[in-house]
């Protein structure tokens, strides 16, 4: 019993023992720096962080048929669109709820101009009455989606554009 327990402590002795004739440090130090994928350029965390939000605020506005949040998080022609959505729900007595987990990278940074490339998980659109709360339509399927996101830059805050999809936007 003694002896099996003595080779083990021996090997790991002799592993940690410096050969006969060995001089000088052990190289590396020792200290661990946590490797980082390729560095990001200043203002990158923020626009990703925007395009989340963007996601949170188009879920909320969608489900309320509040828009007033939107211009916090979109401009331009992304801006226009929501509105619209929003005002063709509100005159159909509609709401719509989703939820959207973004898994976005930043694909270019370029002075006020970022953009995002996401391969966006969602539980699918789903229609309610807005007065009785009854379901409209079938269930929709969850759905996995590649979406090109454009961000601007306005007044210190970053603020969703244009989205588009490629033809066939599975991901």
């Amino acid at each position: 019993m003694r002896g099996t327990l003595l080779l083990p402590f021996l090997l790991l002795i002799s592993a940690c023992t410096a050969p006969a004739g060995a001089s000088g440090t052990f190289e590396p130090s020792g200290t661990y720096e946590p490797s980082q994928a390729a560095p990001q350029p200043p203002g990158s965390q923020a626009a990703l962080t925007a395009y989340r939000r963007f996601h949170e605020v188009f879920e909320r506005a969608l489900e309320t048929n509040d828009a007033s949040r939107i211009p916090e998080v979109a401009a331009g022609p992304q801006a226009r669109h929501l509105h619209k959505v929003i005002r063709a729900n509100r005159r159909a007595g509609l709401i719509q709820r989703s939820h959207a987990v973004p898994h976005p990278r930043l694909a270019a940074l370029r002075g006020p101009t970022a953009q995002i490339i996401d391969c966006v998980t969602t539980s699918g659109l789903w229609t309610y009455r807005a007065r009785t709360g009854a379901r409209v339509g079938a269930p929709p399927k969850p759905q996995r989606n590649l979406l090109y996101a454009t961000l601007h830059l306005t007044n210190g805050t970053w603020k969703v554009s244009n989205i588009t999809h490629p033809r066939n936007p599975k991901c």
